[in-house]
């Protein structure tokens, strides 16, 4: 009986075993050759191994992937609802004709998010910014917190939109900026909001400061929860950062960058 170590880099993950009815005796040539079944297999095994963890390391970062797309695009859209129809509430006895505008845009907005869904579940991925140039998108975003809050919003940014941003960075960018309104619109109880948007040789920043009130930075994970660390997840996917400041009663600043190219 011979016994030979299935070896990889020096870690035996397995054992060869062979046996004969008949004593025979193993040459110098033989035990060579069956080392080199024994590495071979090892490396087999091995290799099948490392197969398997980059197949769970694929599924959990199409998990968090999907959990991003959800909570940055469709749970932001039907939350937008919720405010609409919170607004059209507390206008329905003083202003019955602006609570009836606000139940029609919640109405429009649930169907938008329906074939938001729809088309989700065919390709998995949210069909809030179609690759438009990002002043655009942005504006979308901006018209929809206006119409939904009784906050106002000013854009300020460049005239060609930035067309040549590629679509992944201003994607980002993107879901940054509609991440940070929601937490305006749920949290700051801001009269105005600024959302800035340049660019130098390397970068394109994005600011968005509100006037609200603000918080404390050592709890802002708890305070603003799977959102915040979706933003910086965002970014550095894109090679960039998120950077916030904040201070209770003085307002919240995010400062989010990708790379121009």
């Amino acid at each position: 009986m011979a016994c030979i170590p299935l070896a990889v880099r020096g870690n035996v993950v397995g054992v060869l075993c062979l046996a004969s009815k008949f004593p025979r005796q193993i040459d110098e040539r033989m035990e060579d050759l069956l080392m080199s079944i024994g590495t071979w297999a090892g490396l087999a095994i091995e290799n099948a191994r490392l197969h398997r963890q980059a197949q769970r390391i694929a599924v959990l970062e199409e998990r968090e992937r999907i959990g991003m797309d959800l909570h940055d695009g469709i749970i932001q859209s039907i939350y937008a609802v919720g405010l609409a129809l919170d607004y059209a509430q507390i206008a329905l006895d003083e202003d019955p004709k602006l609570a009836k505008i606000k139940i029609e845009q919640a109405i429009e907005g649930l169907n938008n998010t329906i074939r938001d869904i729809r088309s989700y579940i065919l390709d998995l991925r949210p069909r809030q910014f179609r690759g438009e140039d990002l002043m655009t998108g942005l504006q979308q975003l901006i018209d929809e917190f206006t119409a939904n809050s009784r906050a106002g919003a000013t854009l300020i940014g460049p005239k060609d939109g930035l067309v040549d941003l590629p679509t992944s960075n201003a994607t980002a960018l993107f879901h940054i900026c509609q991440e940070a309104l929601a937490n305006v619109a749920k949290h700051s109880r801001a009269q105005q909001v600024t959302i800035h948007l340049w660019s130098t040789d390397d970068r394109v920043l994005l600011e968005i400061a509100d006037n609200g009130r603000g918080f404390d930075l050592r709890k802002m994970s708890v305070t603003l929860g799977h959102g915040l660390s979706n933003m910086h997840a965002r970014a550095r996917k894109a090679g960039g950062d998120v950077e916030i400041t904040s201070e209770p009663g003085d307002g919240t600043t995010v400062l989010a960058w990708v790379p121009r190219r």
